[in-house]
């Protein structure tokens, strides 16, 4: 999880659709242009049985010049033959967050918004 939300930080759409579970995605990634600024990625559990496994997270991000927030359990499923977990799909929310340009930045740095992610 935490290498695929480094891949939508960076805007790598090739490593997103190789990490995809080939029955599940689409036939190319596409990343939308400018898209959200990925802020922070918060695990909340993850558990793995067999071949199977789900992640809870919770990532930060800022778009349009608002903060939100996306929720989601994502199944992802082992792949023995490349060794490595491929998402297969997960139930997302997401959430505004209404947040003023001097209160202290979501992110959790300490620093007030407008002095760190809401700075355009």
């Amino acid at each position: 999880m935490r290498a695929r939300f480094c891949g939508f930080v960076t805007g790598d759409a090739d490593f997103l659709h190789a990490t995809w579970d080939p029955a599940q995605r689409p036939a190319r990634a596409t990343l939308g242009e400018p898209g959200p600024r990925w802020c922070r990625l918060d695990v909340a559990h993850s558990h793995a049985e067999g071949g199977q496994g789900e992640v809870r997270f919770t990532a930060l991000g800022r778009e349009s010049g608002h903060f939100f927030t996306l929720s989601e359990a994502s199944r992802f499923r082992f792949d023995a033959a490349c060794a490595h977990w491929l998402y297969v799909d997960g139930d997302a929310t997401w959430q505004r967050l209404d947040t003023g340009r001097n209160a202290p930045c979501p992110c959790g740095s300490g620093l007030k918004a407008k002095r760190c992610c809401a700075r355009d």
